[in-house]
């Protein structure tokens, strides 16, 4: 029951983090792309206040109980695929704290009416970025899913 339930706590983490992360993907990030740099800068520190605080708290939660649920006597199996979407929610991780987090503190503090000389460099780094993590939250929650389906 405990594992079914943990199973649970990390699908639900992960598939926040993966939808968040492939709605921006797939709607923000072209509207992102589309705007000239004053407009680029106020919208991004506009979404900036309301997905930092959020996500890299459930991504957090979703890591520590998926560290709970591979103690569990829930087969091997389960296991390794936990273990498994583990790695790629540290990957999420390590690319937001090392690439996106960066960048969203230094757009933090630009002026969006004087957008500074090369502002569009770094909206794409960012934008690649947020495609590597994409991808790692979304092949975690699918091992995530795979977990859930095998216990024992």
């Amino acid at each position: 029951m405990l594992a079914r339930t943990l199973s649970m706590v990390v699908l639900l983490g992960s598939g926040t983090v993966a939808g968040t992360l492939f709605a921006v993907w797939r709607a923000i990030v072209p509207t992102l792309v589309a705007l000239p740099g004053d407009r680029y800068v106020q919208v991004h520190q506009l979404l900036d206040r309301r997905f930092d605080p959020l996500l890299p708290w459930v991504t957090r939660v979703t890591m520590a109980t998926a560290v709970v649920f591979t103690l569990l006597p829930v087969g091997l199996t389960a296991r390794l695929l936990c273990c498994a979407g583990l790695a790629m929610s540290v990957l999420v991780a390590v690319v937001s704290d090392t690439r996106n987090v960066p960048i969203n503190r230094t757009i933090s503090g630009w002026d969006p009416e004087d957008a500074p000389a090369g502002w569009d460099d770094l909206r794409a780094r960012w934008c690649r970025a947020n495609s590597v993590r994409t991808a790692f939250a979304l092949a975690g929650f699918g091992l995530y899913a795979l977990a859930a389906l095998s216990i024992a």
